[in-house]
Formats: C-alpha cells, structure tokens, sequence
C-alpha cells in the first residue's frame, strides 16, 4: 500500500517546483558532497544507517550490522573471527578494497594493509552511518571506486551517559559505558568497551584433533574532547587507544593488534567554512600460522607487521547562495598521507624469512562545484599523485573527474544520473607481504600497478509524506583491477587483471513510523572478469562479491515494549578468480524484543541467526551460530531524564 501511494504521488503531482514538506523525516546526508542536503534530493545515490536501525540489530559485531545498508557487499563478513586481512570493503558490487571508510572525518582504513579494524568501533558507539554509493574518488581520493562509507561516533553533553552490557550466546561478557563529562569552553566524551565472543569456526572437512572453540577479544578506549576557543572556531581532539586478538580454532593459528590513533580537528562555521583534520596512527600486528593440513596446530611462522599512517585534510566552503548554504558553492579539497609499513615473518626456528618494508605518500587536490534548485548537482575534479617505495620505487597520477545531477521532476520525484571515474593504488601490503588463509598460500607482487575506473549511475527517488522508495543503476568498470589469482594448487598471487565489469541494481524502501518502522531492500550485481591475459579467468566473478543481498527490518511497539525483526539474505560467492572455493549462500532470520522501562532503560533479548544455519564467512571460517544474547541498557544522568521525557507510550 505504502509502495503503490509513492508510485502515484511520483506520477501524479502537479507542482514543478520541490516541496520541503515531505522531507522532514527523510534526513540528510553529508557524504555525497561533504555538506548537508536532503537523502532524498542528493545527486548521487546513497544509504543510511541511523540510530533507529543500529537498534533493531541482532549483530554482535558492527561490520555484520552493516548487512542491512543497501551497498555494502559483505555483509557476511565476522570481525571477532576473520583473518584480519581479509576485513575489506567493497560497495555497489564494485570489489575488494574499492570503497573508502571514514570514521568521524578519520581514513579509518590501515594505511599498509587496506583492512579495516572494525574490532575497534563497537555497535553501541556508533551514532550514524552513510554510504555514498557509486563513483566518488573525485572528492575521497584513492580506493573510493565504489563509494564512500562515513561513520559517526556517538557523543555526550556534561553529566549524561549511557551502559550497554551484554550476555549470551557467542557473547561471554561484553560492555560499553559512555559518558560526558564538562569542560572549560565545551566537553569531553570518554567510552570504554570490551567484548568477548566464541564459538567453533572450523568448518566441516577442515577439523583436525587439536581443534577449539575460538575466541574473539578487543578492548577500546576512545577520549573526544570538544571546545570552542576565544580566537573562533571549534576544537577537536580525539584519542583512540584499541586491543584485539583472536585464537582462531586451534594452536598457533590467529593473531593480536594494538592500535593508538590521535586525530586533531579544527572548523569554523562562517560565511566561509574552513575546517583542517590532522591525524596519526600505529598499529601493530602480530600473526601466526600452523602448520595445517599437514600437521594442524604446530607452528609454521610468526609475521611481526607494525606500521604508521598519517594526514592531514583541508576544506574550505564558499557558499554562492544568497543565504550561505554550503550546498550551494564552491569547495576546495587539500590532503596528504604517509604511510610506512613493515613484515618480518620468522620460521618457528626464529630463523628470518622474510623482512622487507616500504613507504607510500599519497597527495591530492580537488575542486568542487555543487548547486541547488530544480535541476541540482555537483561537478568536480581532483588530482592524485602516488609515490611508492616498495621493493623498488613507482610513481603514479590520475585526474578523477565525476557530475552527478538531480532533477525534480515533482515535489515528490526526484531524478539522478551521475558519471564519475575513480583511482585505486597498490597497498604496501599487496606489495611486499604473503600470508597464509587455511590450507591457501596468498603471496605478494611488487609489479603491481594502480587501478582505474569509470562508472554510471541512473536512479529516481520518490517521497510520500514519511515514505521513501529509491531505484539505482551502477555500471562500473575498473582495467588494472587488483585480485588474487590461481597460480596452483593451494598457492595464490595478486596479480593485474585486464578489465573488470560490474552491472548493480539497488532497489530501497523505507517507512519509518513512530511506532513502528519497515524497512527492505535489493540488490542484484552481475560483476566478472570482462578481459584477462588467463582465458579460464574470462566470464568469472570477483571474488567475495555476492551476486545478490536483500534485507527486511520490522519494528512495531506497543505500550513500552518493542519487538524487532530482521531478514537478510547473501548470495552465492567465491573466495577466489577461478570460482573453485564457493562459499554459498546464506539467510539469517534475527528477532528482538525491548523492555523499556520509565527512565528510559531498556533490556532486550537479541536472537541472531534464529535458524542455525551453517554458512562460511571466508573459506575456512563458519559464520557465528544460532545465539540468544541478553543486553541491557542504563541511560544516567541528563541523558536518563531525556530518555524518560521522550518514551511516550505507543497505542
């Protein structure tokens, strides 16, 4: 009914010129051109995870909870119990480590390795979510091929908080406490967290005698400090200190990581907003592989990997509007990275195997034009230089240009097509490191060179007083692609393949209510191999790209409880070029029930995975089983009293 209403309202409105009316409950976004505009009036397409949805969640690791985002390909990846190089993005079915991840303004990507660490950004600190799907490395810079994921840490004011407390199932005890407390001129947030998690990831015909349940652990401080100064502007310093490790199923088989990250932020909001964003980090890894198939559990060598990563990023806005709206300017675009990166790997003597290093600077410039009104849209270009030194030195550069426009072809109607192309560079890891997946040696190539890519994008998106229905088309194409292929038995390289092609549909719904929310979506991707100098490689798909993913979420409360429940769907995909390592496909039913009681705290019970099924993550990890979790949450302080002012009753 909601659906059919959209389509009329889309074919039967009068009006030439946008309402602002139907758009108070759509939102904005700000990560399809860095300043705030409507999601339903954007340029280019794009998806969001709110707060509302990040509550209805049975995940029990952020990355997981990113299966309900329209875009986001892996959403069967496990974060507690993945090989750590392996936690990679990609979005719009453009492939492995050609999407871009920002963590409030941060590249929260490993400089060395492209992985993401999302054992670091529990669920319960997460404010915010949004993707910009489709081509956007003329505004991000290197690796945005498929889009752009920006996530908003949450914050608190002087005197309030949150505890969120969990237990249960794979989960063996894991918390997060956040408070404010005030400061001169502003406030500081500190959040704490730890989680524990375990099961048996073994899959069947991988089990040996020494097999365990594996476990998951991380431990993450995160210190915000917000200011206003004297002089003007606003102030950010943001630390962020995390630990995490995981036994992986059997002796001498996972890995530990410590991370410490200081990012330094400073803006003002004037008729010319200027903003600069410093940041450094280290992380360091340390990796162990056994000896399986041939004797599981005994050790076969020891990676040390540490590595640094720094930058620095510069905005500045000039609003042409008549009422200095951002979004209808100019923006110029500074920013600098440098990263550094090192393997030693020891054989289980202490005998070194290998210790090779290497340094990436990566630097670019941007200029971007974005306009409001009937016919709207954002028209921009930037130049990105790399060099590399890496068992030898490379240099690379690329102009990346992309217009998106929107058309309103009714107030409730919006129209968009956007065409942009894009540059992804080696990581140093690709470059200098091999490691070990179950019984698969992956090796490395110093030879390879940056990829390039260009993309089409055609969608309509229809409102209908809170209603959204949303239709996109991506055409992506990427020569130089970078993927792992087969070179023999159990021994893969990274290698340059000819040109990759990816056709995607995403289709999105929404119906948010205040008692009650549905939300759907559906996408389906014909990715492959379009040219190669290996025939058999011809016609294949991209690995770990599923060819298809759908999602449901329905929440209705009544009263002060709230039921939940989710269905998401991955299809069938491959865990290498040649389509011999399936990983099937997989549905997982999730449900959840909230208690919320008269100071606005809540306890819940979480059911993940409610039909046991058995599916792989990678190819030698089985997704986490059916799990009941028991979670509480303690709003304190203000932040209680704001809870208990807003938990009006549902009828």
């Amino acid at each position: 009914m909601h659906l059919a209403l959209l389509l009329a309202a889309a074919v039967a409105s009068p009006s030439p010129s946008p309402s602002a009316a139907p758009l108070g409950t759509i939102g904005t976004v700000r990560v399809v051109t860095g300043s705030p505009q409507s999601l339903h009036r954007a340029p280019q397409a794009a998806s969001v995870l709110d707060p509302r949805l990040l509550r209805e969640q049975t995940a029990p690791a952020l990355d997981a909870a990113l299966r309900v985002v329209p875009g986001v390909d892996r959403d069967r990846s496990n974060a507690p119990f993945t090989n750590y190089g392996q936690l990679r993005l990609s979005f719009n079915g453009a492939g492995t480590d050609r999407g871009t991840l920002l963590v409030d303004g941060v590249p929260a990507q490993d400089g060395f390795g492209g992985q993401v660490d999302w054992n670091v950004y529990p669920a319960a600190s997460i404010e915010r979510g949004e993707l910009l799907r489709g081509p956007g490395s003329a505004l991000y810079g290197s690796g945005a091929i498929g889009g752009a994921l920006s996530l908003t840490t949450r914050g608190y004011g002087a005197r309030e908080g949150e505890l969120d407390a969990s237990l249960g199932g794979i989960d063996v005890g894991s918390g997060t406490l956040g408070v404010g407390v005030a400061t001169a001129s502003g406030a500081t947030t500190f959040t704490l967290a730890t989680r524990r998690f375990s099961y048996n990831v073994v899959p069947p015909g991988q089990t040996s005698a020494v097999d365990r349940p594996a476990i998951g652990t991380a431990d993450v401080a995160h210190v915000v400090s917000r200011w206003s100064s004297d002089a003007g502007g606003a102030w950010r310093i943001d630390l962020l200190d995390g630990d995490d490790a995981q036994q992986d199923g059997r002796p001498n088989d996972g890995f530990s990581r410590a991370l410490r990250q200081i990012a330094v932020s400073w803006g003002r909001g004037a008729r010319d907003p200027l903003s600069i964003t410093t940041y450094a980090r280290e992380t360091t890894v340390v990796n162990l592989g056994d000896r399986y198939p041939t004797a599981p559990g005994a050790l076969l060598y020891t990676q040390h990997v540490p590595s640094s990563d720094a930058g620095v990023r510069l905005r500045w806005d000039v609003p042409l509007g008549a009422a200095g709206d951002p979004s209808d300017g100019v923006a110029l675009l500074l920013d600098h990275r440098f990263v550094t990166g090192e393997s030693v790997q020891n054989a289980a003597s202490g005998v070194v195997q290998s210790d090779v290093a290497g340094t990436q600077r990566l630097d670019g410039v941007a200029l971007q034009r974005s306009w409001t009104g009937r016919l709207g849209g954002v028209a921009g270009v930037r130049y990105d230089t790399v060099t590399t030194e890496a068992l030898g030195k490379r240099d690379a550069a690329a102009l990346s240009p992309r217009l998106a426009l929107r058309y309103d072809a009714s107030p409730a109607t919006a129209l968009r097509a956007a065409f942009g192309t894009g540059l992804r560079a080696p990581f140093l890891n690709e470059l200098v490191r091999s490691f070990k997946v179950g019984a698969v040696t992956e090796l490395n190539n110093p030879n390879l060179v940056p990829e390039r890519s260009r993309s089409l994008q055609l969608g309509i998106d229809v409102v209908h007083a809170s209603d959204r229905f949303a239709f996109d088309y991506t055409a992506t194409q990427v020569r130089n692609a970078i993927g792992f292929a087969t070179i023999g038995t159990n021994l893969q390289q990274r290698a340059n393949f000819g040109r990759t092609v990816t056709d995607a549909y995403v289709a999105e719904y929404d119906h948010p209510a205040r008692c009650s929310r549905l939300h759907a979506f559906a996408t389906a991707q014909h990715d492959r191999v379009a040219a190669s100098t290996n025939a058999a490689q011809i016609g294949k798909r991209l690995a770990y790209v599923p060819d298809a993913a759908a999602a449901l979420d329905v929440e209705r409360s009544h009263g002060n409880l709230t039921g939940a429940l989710e269905v998401a769907y991955s299809g069938p995909t491959f865990a290498d070029d040649l389509q011999q390592q399936p990983l099937g496909s997989t549905v997982l039913l999730g449900a959840r029930l909230t208690l919320r009681g008269a100071d606005g705290e809540t306890i819940s019970l979480a059911f993940d995975n409610l039909a046991d099924a058995r599916y792989l993550t990678t190819v030698d990890r089985l997704g986490p089983p059916a799990s009941l979790t028991v979670r509480v949450t303690v709003p304190v302080g203000t932040r209680a009293l704001s809870a208990a002012r807003a938990g009006a009753v549902c009828g």
